[in-house]
């Protein structure tokens, strides 16, 4: 989403009208979930993608219509195995988008973007709502935590704060898609060595909000990590998550230089709500900072939340190696969390 943002600001900056196309649904084995989007640029050039192959293809046809007479298109597409094939999926199944004309000297498109711009920017939580409606233009909202706008029914704030992922609703001939903007995660990595210099990087590069932690001021520092959307020098590793919003969709990092570190960011890391625990270090290692928290009052059900050694095991040795192989497996995590919310 925030890739795409930016995107959308370049162009609207740039004085370049483009149609943006968003998987609202899809069922079978498509290859992108609900959520994802694209750009058409005005000479059919595009940014980013909602699965290649056919129906990238088909959608690019219909942008062409969209960039011609500015009307919105909902349009649902179904492939059978052999389509699929051409699109890296395993068999057909069926995708439904949604393509808008996106008029960068329209006041109130511009006004939405910087509303959007702005929440993604300062890492809030809020939901895009778009309403589609024959004969009339698309009408967007875009609803906070704290805000309170007029909608349209039969849909109310209170609604809007359950919705995880994106729902297509209609009545008659109307359609409202709710969608929310930050659904990435964030990563908060403890320590800011050599792993975790590449571990941001990659972190970053797959959407998370990354944020790095350490109590040495030449270490966590912008230099070391430019790609970082926060950095945090702390006075030491205890009594830090009081200042931390750690929920659901929160991935905890734990690659300190020391045991001792570790030990005090997982006794503290246990006691919150993150989807996603991670510790660096051998077996022993591990077991040796377990021993330690079991005097604490933990339990050993409590250490099975706890990914460690961390990553997936792919024999990584590097700094880049292992900040892969931790990419990856939050990853998982993430895209395990997205497929519950949709069960």
């Amino acid at each position: 989403m925030e890739k795409i943002i930016s995107e959308m600001n370049t162009l609207s900056q740039s004085g370049i009208d483009f149609v943006l196309a968003t998987v609202i649904s899809r069922n079978g084995s498509a290859p992108r979930s609900a959520g994802a989007k694209m750009i058409v640029k005005p000479d059919l050039s595009i940014y980013a993608t909602i699965g290649g192959g056919i129906l990238e293809a088909e959608v690019i046809e219909l942008a062409r219509q969209v960039m011609s007479d500015h009307q919105p298109r909902l349009r649902t597409f179904s492939f059978t195995g052999a389509d699929a094939s051409t699109m890296d999926a395993i068999c057909g199944g069926t995708v439904e988008v949604l393509l808008e004309y996106f008029d960068v000297h329209d006041p109130q498109n511009l006004a939405f973007l910087h509303d959007l711009s702005e929440k993604v920017d300062h890492h809030q939580k809020a939901w895009w709502l778009t309403q589609i409606e024959p004969h009339q233009p698309l009408r967007h909202w875009l609803v906070g935590q704290d805000s309170s706008p007029t909608l349209p029914p039969p849909i109310t704030p209170e609604e809007i704060s359950h919705v995880h992922q994106v729902e297509h609703r209609q009545s008659g001939s109307k359609h409202l898609i709710i969608e929310p903007i930050h659904l990435a995660g964030t990563a908060y990595i403890f320590g800011a060595g050599h792993v975790s210099q590449s571990l941001a990087r990659y972190v970053k590069d797959v959407g998370f909000w990354t944020v790095i932690l350490d109590d040495r001021a030449d270490f966590a520092n912008s230099q070391r990590f430019p790609a970082a959307d926060k950095i945090i020098v702390l006075d030491s590793y205890s009594s830090i998550f009081s200042r931390l919003q750690i929920d659901e969709n929160s991935f905890i990092v734990i690659v300190t230089r020391g045991h001792l570190n570790d030990r005090e960011v997982l006794q503290q890391a246990l006691r919150t709500p993150a989807c996603y625990l991670g510790m660096i270090g051998s077996q022993r290692k591990c077991e040796l900072v377990y021993q330690e928290l079991l005097k604490d009052g933990f339990t050993r059900t409590d250490f099975t939340r706890v990914h460690a050694p961390i990553g997936l095991a792919i024999s990584a040795e590097t700094p880049e190696e292992i900040g892969i192989s931790i990419t990856a497996e939050m990853i998982r995590v993430r895209a395990a969390l997205s497929a519950s919310d949709h069960s």
